[in-house]
């Protein structure tokens, strides 16, 4: 089957867990004896090889760089916003890249500079159309559904431009045939607010690779190291931004009186130097920055539990497959994907959003008693068996020949 992947970027330009997963996804497909191309958009025209996957990037219509948005004028980002919106501009290189590779189906995934324009594109040229939902950009320009006019909640009353964006998108939704989200709850707020209408649906979970046999020996290791440490080790990896509750986890560690337990925060964003400050308050907490995979992987193997304060919709939350490939019970709240992810009291706990009181009340949970991080640490591992790649091979390979 000749497969096209696209999405806004791809490997090494990773935005966050879309670009690992439709690489990930890629690679899988290629594997299985399918040919596979992703087209997604880049500073320049090119084209590459990547790991055995051709990457046809292009620069869309009316671009900027984004990285320094602030320094953009005003005019000029809202004529960004509203080329988002239906970029008529990028038609003719999408058809012609379309065309050239000639797919059986084309799958869909994020889609900024690129457009829902596309989706016309594969219907006009009797293409299947897969569309793979990843975040929330489609109803929300801003991608988190919640703004600074509500403090970080979720908007309730979008403003025009908003409504716009989310109208446009919704009418042109039609033309998908297949929807996919990783997460029935990530799915359920787009078809609820009448996307996909005349689509069908699947859910889809998102992928990891794990050796099963590396896994145990890490469970093994943990179980030998746990009587050594005189305390619990908390960790929070990810984005340091208000939307994934970096202050009120703080908050929250801060008041335990426990002199033993520490929390390392290891990330990168908006917030840096606030944690950064609180360091300086409270020489339990330690941010580390932003890792590699490799020292990922390190700093799970000698931390205990993970820390997923998210106050956003959370699509999915890959990180909470990071924890249990590194036999971790996770602490969630209960916004989006996460409560999908964790099985409350088996493989780590669930509080409400912002309830400090239920946040610290788990903490100590693990630190009246560090061997109740054991029974939860191999529920994590037996949660695995549900995320590998075989399996969403299968579930999208489905998809595609329906």
């Amino acid at each position: 089957m000749r497969i096209m992947l696209i999405n806004s970027f791809y490997a090494p330009d990773i935005r966050g867990g879309a670009e690992y997963s439709v690489k990930k996804l890629a690679e899988g497909l290629q594997s299985r004896g399918h040919t596979v191309r992703v087209l997604c958009t880049g500073a320049y025209d090119t084209e590459e090889v990547i790991d055995g996957i051709e990457i046809v990037r292009f620069k869309p219509f009316g671009a900027y760089k984004k990285i320094n948005i602030h320094d953009v004028p005003r005019w000029r980002r809202l004529l960004g916003h509203l080329l988002d919106i239906w970029n008529t501009g990028n038609s003719k290189r999408l058809s012609q890249e379309i065309k050239r590779f000639a797919p059986d189906v084309i799958n869909t995934n994020n889609l900024y500079g690129i457009t829902p324009i596309v989706w016309k594109i594969a219907k006009k040229l009797d293409i299947r159309l897969v569309h793979t939902v990843r975040d929330y950009y489609l109803m929300c320009p801003l991608v988190a559904l919640t703004c600074k006019k509500t403090n970080g909640r979720k908007c309730a009353n979008p403003g025009y431009g908003c409504q716009l964006h989310r109208n446009m998108n919704r009418l042109h939704s039609k033309y998908v045939d297949c929807v996919t989200a990783p997460s029935a709850l990530t799915l359920s707020i787009l078809t609820d607010d009448g996307f996909f209408k005349s689509s069908d649906k699947k859910v889809i979970a998102n992928a990891t690779d794990f050796d099963i046999s590396a896994v145990k020996k890490i469970l093994s290791n943990r179980v030998a190291e746990l009587d050594k440490k005189t305390g619990v080790l908390f960790v929070y990896l990810g984005t340091l931004s208000e939307q994934k509750g970096i202050r009120w986890m703080i908050d929250t560690f801060r008041s335990i009186e426990n002199k033993t337990c520490k929390l390392y925060i290891a990330g990168k964003g908006d917030l840096e130097d606030y944690v950064a400050a609180e360091t300086s308050k409270d020489n339990r907490i330690e941010f580390v920055g932003f890792l590699n995979e490799q020292q990922v992987s390190q700093l799970l193997q000698s931390t205990d539990v993970l820390l997923c304060p998210s106050l956003w919709e959370e699509p999915f939350g890959r990180v909470v497959l990071d924890a249990y490939k590194h036999a971790m019970p996770v602490i969630c709240s209960n916004m989006g994907a996460l409560t999908e992810l964790v099985e409350d009291r088996k493989s780590g706990f669930v509080v409400e959003a912002r309830n400090c009181e239920q946040l610290k009340n788990r903490m100590m949970y693990y630190i009246e008693d560090k061997n109740r991080i054991i029974q939860q640490a191999v529920n994590s591992v037996n949660q695995l068996e549900k995320y590998t790649i075989d399996h969403q091979l299968d579930e999208f390979e489905k998809v595609y020949e329906t």
